[in-house]
């Protein structure tokens, strides 16, 4: 019999019912600490409160909100468990959860099973499966990492560039700004994120100052380029990592990249995660509070996962919102996002900020956001995150098509939403 006794499992599970029966089971089983969440959301804030990855998580498929299905392809992504069981009544449902696993994907998928959990399957299925240790899982995500010196070396050679993602009016398709997305171009590994690195790199904020000033001045010269060329009225969104809020020095340099290129305040908003709202620190909201005093508007990005406070919000001197993409997706056919949806743009005409949906890739998605009462959007149906060379001839394409999708109603589009599709 395997020693469970030091792993922690996460139940993902709608009825309250069936979770607290495989809690008692995983507990009868010996695993050391359990956790629970009603739906995928849940599932994630849950995880992302716990702090590190997971040995187990047993998720149904069927559930409001965010299903399974949906949750696998994030943790997936997020590397934030090494092992999943997938449970449902409906085998097809069972089907699907296999697929969706990618390739490349570290977490391992230790098997389909059936409603309801028994207690002698679900036994005999940890004991014989050739789990994932968290440490293999962690190995997996060092592998790729980086050394400092590896970093030191990527800026020398300017493999850190930007992105641009267009954020548009909803009820016109008129282009609004530009939201920045951090690429490294690694030599063996391809394109990579590079707000994943910056974390690792909380302990030298210089070295992370460094690589985001990088994406700062050759962003500003862009819009500097652009602006001369008739793109006027579009503003730059740039992230504001939380690693480095708390490093005036460090801050003064992100600005002055922005003032090497002559560019007004008022054309630059800098972004914060709502960990950042939510966490509230007062070293970080003064620094925040002196670059908002500059001219500079200040955005919250991510919101709705981390559950900040309208009180939270309140205390920043924000210039809008932007909805994450986890309750953007699919919003029209998902009826139970609603409510946050809503709460989100009730919290923002409080607050007197527009609000911004990242993530929107069905027209549906878009028509529902607008007639909600969000301002602006972003997303694939929007355009992809493009190099700057790209960028004005996609503008020039895609003008009419936006039009388009901004006077679509939603009765045209889609029927009215029941639930979880």
């Amino acid at each position: 019999m395997k020693d469970f006794s030091a792993s922690t499992a996460l139940i993902v599970e709608d009825s309250t019912v069936q979770r607290e029966h495989v809690i008692g089971l995983l507990r009868q089983i010996g695993f050391g600490q359990v956790l629970s969440a009603n739906d995928g959301i849940n599932a994630l804030r849950t995880l992302e409160q716990h702090g590190m990855p997971v040995d187990l998580v047993l998720t149904d498929l069927d559930m409001p909100g965010m299903d399974g299905v949906e949750l696998i392809q994030q943790l997936a992504k997020r590397r934030l468990a090494a092992n999943l069981i997938a449970a449902s009544a409906n085998q097809p449902r069972l089907q699907e959860a296999a697929r969706s696993l990618p390739g490349d994907c570290a977490m391992r998928l230790l098997a389909t099973i059936a409603k309801p959990v028994r207690l002698e399957a679900l036994q005999a299925l940890l004991n014989t499966a050739p789990m994932l240790a968290l440490a293999d899982l962690e190995q997996a995500d060092a592998a790729g990492g980086a050394s400092a010196a590896d970093i030191e070396q990527a800026l020398a050679e300017g493999q850190f560039f930007p992105l641009y993602a267009p954020r548009v009016a909803l009820d016109s398709g008129r282009l609004l700004g530009i939201a920045v997305q951090g690429r490294w171009r690694h030599p063996q590994r391809g394109l990579l994120d590079s707000a994943a690195i910056l974390p690792a790199l909380a302990g030298d904020t210089e070295l992370a100052g460094s690589v985001v000033l990088a994406l700062v001045r050759q962003a500003a010269a862009d819009l500097r380029g652009w602006q001369e060329m008739g793109l006027a009225s579009i503003k730059l969104s740039l992230p504001l990592p939380a690693e480095l809020l708390d490093d005036l020095g460090e801050l003064g340099r992100l600005v002055a990249g922005i003032q090497s290129q002559e560019l007004k305040p008022a054309s630059v908003s800098w972004e914060i995660s709502e960990a950042v709202v939510a966490a509230c620190k007062a070293d970080a909201l003064h620094n925040i509070g002196r670059i908002s005093l500059r001219g500079y508007g200040i955005g919250a990005v991510h919101c709705g996962r981390y559950e900040a406070r309208t009180r939270d919000f309140a205390c920043f001197p924000l210039s809008d919102i932007t909805i994450d993409p986890l309750f953007v997706h699919e919003a029209a056919q998902r009826s139970h996002r609603r409510p946050l949806l809503e709460g989100l743009l009730a919290m923002a005409g409080k607050l007197g900020v527009p609000v911004c949906a990242d993530g929107i890739e069905k027209l549906e998605d878009w028509t529902l956001m607008r007639e909600l009462g969000c301002s602006a959007g972003q997303g694939p149906l929007v355009g992809e995150p493009m190099p700057a060379g790209q960028f004005v001839a996609w503008f020039k394409e895609n003008r009419e098509r936006l039009r388009n999708c901004a006077s679509t109603r939603l009765s045209d589009v889609a029927p009215p939403a029941a639930g979880a599709a």
